[in-house]
């Protein structure tokens, strides 16, 4: 995903916010970023039958009012496992995850990030694997920084072609990003900056735009509820 804030955009593993220090996800909520991180990849085997045709609400419900953080919560199993974002999504996904947990970049102003990356094809070696779903959470020091890398993001999806439009996730504004046609970039992408987290959300799997927009945001209102402080 890269620092899609810090990229959060799946194809090239490369931070949201190219602009701003790439990753598959919003310029403020990077999965790559500068320092080092740990990565685990585990196999998943879908039982249940793929769903297409609607994309379930998400019963989050994000505070109204973000509590100030210093850490998020715990990594992608525990507070996004796959079972939750396919509840959410009502889509069964098939392939590999794989987690990054992100160390702190005091360059970005960034206190922790959180890459999640659910349905990994396996591809031949040097070929870039698009998940299905993946989702950056990056945690910044003040919320004025998080909107600034939020913006970044926009700002770097739009000046490659992305065209952006603004909807809303669990009554928060959020920015949908579609319709690039540059490598990196060509991906479906919701972002939003919600105190001082961002969440980015891409999905790769081909539906009709209303049930794809609809998956994106419950899947990001989960995001958003389940690494509050």
């Amino acid at each position: 995903m890269g620092d899609v804030f810090g990229r959060l955009h799946p194809t090239a593993t490369r931070p949201l916010a190219a602009a701003a220090g790439a990753v598959l996800v919003v310029g403020a909520c990077s999965t790559g970023g500068s320092g080092s991180h740990a990565t685990r990849t585990v196999t998943f085997t879908p039982t249940a039958p793929r769903v297409t045709a609607t994309a379930a609400p998400s019963s989050a419900t994000p505070s109204p009012t973000p509590r100030p953080q210093t850490r998020l919560p715990g990594p992608c199993d525990e507070l996004l496992p796959l079972s939750a974002v396919e509840q959410a999504m009502s889509i069964a996904v098939s392939g590999r995850t794989a987690f990054v947990v992100g160390v702190p970049d005091k360059t970005i102003h960034r206190l922790a990030y959180l890459n999640c990356r659910y349905g990994v094809p396996t591809v031949p070696r040097g070929a870039a694997a698009v998940p299905s779903i993946e989702i950056g959470v990056s945690l910044y020091a003040t919320a004025a920084q998080a909107q600034r890398r939020l913006t970044a993001t926009i700002d770097d999806y739009v000046s490659h072609g992305a065209t952006r439009s603004a909807t809303a996730v669990a009554g928060h504004p959020a920015v949908l990003l579609v319709g690039a046609a540059e490598r990196g970039y060509d991906v479906p992408l919701l972002v939003l900056a919600f105190g001082q987290r961002t969440v980015a959300v891409s999905l790769s799997e081909r539906m009709a735009a209303a049930t794809r927009n609809r998956a994106m945001a419950a899947v990001a209102a989960l995001a958003l509820d389940r690494t509050a402080g």
